[in-house]
């Protein structure tokens, strides 16, 4: 009986393990933006992902095994804003091709770059007209 307990509490721990590390789906906010302007990504059930620096973008992700993620070239809208909000901006669209997994600790996202970079995203509830 002991091993029978055993086993189960095993199996429930492993399968604990795997729900932990599946990206959760919702929107998240980089919480360590270039210029400390707001860096915001959803990602929907369909494989589609969107965000907004100063431009609305959009495009679509791909998960694969070891918590791998792809995405794919990314359509973002034409709008300017600041200088410090452009380059921030550039920033992000310049990193996210070189996003090769992800992590989740709690609550929080962790997209991890093909140089061992982590981008910290926390959860996010969009307002209103943003």
């Amino acid at each position: 009986m002991k091993k029978l307990a055993l086993v189960l509490l095993l199996f429930l721990a492993a399968c604990g393990a795997d729900d932990a590390q599946k990206l959760k789906l919702g929107s998240y906010k980089l919480t360590d933006s270039l210029n400390n302007v707001p860096t915001i990504v959803t990602f929907a059930e369909d494989g589609r992902f969107n965000g907004k620096v100063v431009n609305n973008m959009m495009g679509s992700y791909t998960l694969g095994e070891n918590n791998s993620i792809t995405f794919s070239p990314v359509a973002t809208t034409m709008m300017m804003g600041s200088q410090e909000a452009m380059e921030a901006e550039q920033n992000f669209l310049q990193i996210l091709p070189k996003i090769k997994s992800y992590k989740m600790q709690g609550n929080y996202l962790v997209l991890v770059t093909d140089n061992g970079g982590e981008l910290i995203f926390e959860p996010y509830t969009p307002q209103d007209g943003n």
